[in-house]
Parts: structure tokens; C-alpha cells; sequence
């Protein structure tokens, strides 16, 4: 399986899930092969290291990770390590969701219920704020922003935004020319007043 192909592949989180980081209480957001994110109520040092524990279909996950980047009360995490258990998770969550797409196509919401919610409902789980991408010194940089206004070199973007979608983002203001970069700022515009 190629980096790429992993880095996009997630645990459907329904809603954040409860584990620990070290000593640290945490739930986690967002749950992929190579990190997590995650959010907690007392601060974690910015380059903690520790074992990240948590369970998910009754069945408990335990890998090394380390912070990445954090911004107020959230970090992401990335994994030192691969963990068989968490990557049939993983497996098992997209045949899920392939099941529910299907079953949508179909017109069949029975088959795309877990509980009161539909699997796919967890593509667009709400998150608030905005994150302002911003260009320079040959790459990009991310912030968390409670302000819609766009940047004069990048773009902001609603927080929900799926990573298909800012990576394409990313990609199309980087390699394209002013027609592009307009462009960009209004599909990131559009995602902005969607939000709202």
C-alpha cells in the first residue's frame, strides 16, 4: 500500500472517542494509519511523546506516537510505529463506508445506519472555526482561525473541509497562475459561506 493510499484512510468516527496519551485524558477526532488528531482539557507538553490507547468496536489500540502540532486545546499525532490491529480497523471502517455509498446509491438508508446516524454523516462531522492555509518560504503552513477573512497569500477554508479537498486546494494555488489563484480563493470562499 502506497503512503499515500494510507495517509487518506480513516476510522469512520461517528463522534470523538475517549482514550489516553500517556497520562493525559484525551478524545480523539480523527483517527487515520499514520496519526490522530486529537483534543483534551489539560495541556500536553507540544513535544510529548508517549503511548496513545484507545478502544474502538470493542477492541483496544496501543501504538508510540508522538505531538506534531498543536494549537490550543487539540495536537496531532503521528505514529512512530505500525499497528496491525489499528490498520484492520481501518480496513474494516472503509468496507463500511464502500457499504453505506452503496446503499445510498440505492436509495437503502437502513443499510447506511450505525445507531441514529449514517456512516457517511461522518465525513462531515461539524467542526468549528476556520483554517487559514498560507503560502511561502516554498511551502505551506496551516492556522486554526475563529475568522473567516482570506489571507493575501493562501486561502481560508471551513475547518470540516475533507483533506482530498484542501490537498487539491493546495495543489491548484501552488502550481497555477493568478486565473488559478482566483479561482482557488473563491472554491474557498464558497466553503467559508457553507459553513456559516
Amino acid at each position: 500500500m502506497s503512503d499515500e493510499r494510507r495517509h487518506f484512510q480513516r476510522l469512520t468516527l461517528l463522534e470523538p472517542i475517549d482514550g489516553w496519551f500517556g497520562d493525559y485524558a484525551v478524545r480523539l477526532i480523527d483517527v487515520s494509519a499514520t496519526g490522530a488528531l486529537i483534543e483534551y482539557d489539560e495541556p500536553i507538553p507540544a513535544d510529548a511523546r508517549a503511548l496513545l490507547r484507545f478502544w474502538w468496536r470493542d477492541e483496544e489500540v496501543e501504538l508510540m506516537a508522538e505531538t506534531a502540532r498543536t494549537l490550543e486545546s487539540r495536537s496531532g499525532l503521528h505514529f512512530l510505529e505500525e499497528n496491525e490491529a489499528l490498520c484492520r480497523l481501518i480496513a474494516g471502517s472503509a468496507t463500511e463506508m464502500l457499504i453505506a455509498l452503496e446503499a445510498n446509491a440505492r436509495g437503502d438508508r437502513e443499510a447506511n445506519l450505525i445507531g441514529d446516524e449514517t456512516l457517511t454523516a461522518a465525513w462531515r462531522r461539524p467542526m468549528q472555526g476556520f483554517v487559514r492555509w498560507i503560502f511561502g518560504d516554498g511551502g505551506w503552513r496551516s492556522e486554526q482561525s475563529a475568522h473567516a477573512d482570506q489571507p493575501e497569500n493562501g486561502f481560508t477554508i471551513a475547518a470540516a473541509e475533507p483533506d482530498d479537498q484542501v490537498a487539491l486546494l493546495c495543489r491548484t494555488y501552488e502550481s497555477g497562475g493568478t486565473e488559478a489563484r482566483q479561482l482557488t480563493r473563491m472554491l474557498a470562499e464558497l466553503s467559508v459561506a457553507a459553513a456559516g
